[in-house]
């Protein structure tokens, strides 16, 4: 009877020694890949501050005033510059003109005032000056 109990318990001390075997090696691989993930992000924190550091010296008023001045030569817009809408040339006719033309609406019809107005697409706005912040926008959405 003795031996049956000691041999239970020999098994069952080798089994729960196995485990905290097991289980201490576990945390010692969680603890290293811990220490790596860490040594990754104060390297990541370090190389923003470089850059913002970097960004920094770039932006300075002074500085981009001066390159300014030394690659551009630009100046204020004389009269010259500025022209008339007439001046420009006028786009020849398209084939497709005739055919947008045709599927138009007379000017002389009119619509009865019972039927609604149909549904149209909001007009396309044209590109224009885009200050940096809407560009930077801009590109942000179209990479996501």
């Amino acid at each position: 009877m003795i031996r049956a109990t000691t041999i239970l318990w020999i098994a069952l001390v080798a089994c729960v020694g196995y485990g905290m075997f097991q289980v201490k090696y576990e945390v010692q691989q969680l603890e290293d890949e811990l220490a790596r993930v860490n040594k990754s992000i104060a390297s990541s924190k370090n190389a923003i501050h470089v850059l913002n550091a970097e960004w920094s010296f770039l932006t300075q008023p002074n500085r981009l005033d001066q390159m300014t001045k030394r690659y551009l030569t630009l100046g204020p817009i004389g009269n010259p510059q500025i022209g008339q809408l007439d001046g420009l040339p006028r786009p020849p006719a398209s084939p497709a003109a005739p055919a947008v033309a045709a599927n138009t609406v007379p000017p002389t019809t009119k619509v009865p005032a019972s039927t609604p107005a149909p549904a149209t697409a909001p007009a396309a706005q044209p590109p224009g000056p885009q200050s940096a912040g809407t560009r930077v926008a801009t590109a942000k959405m179209r990479t996501e």
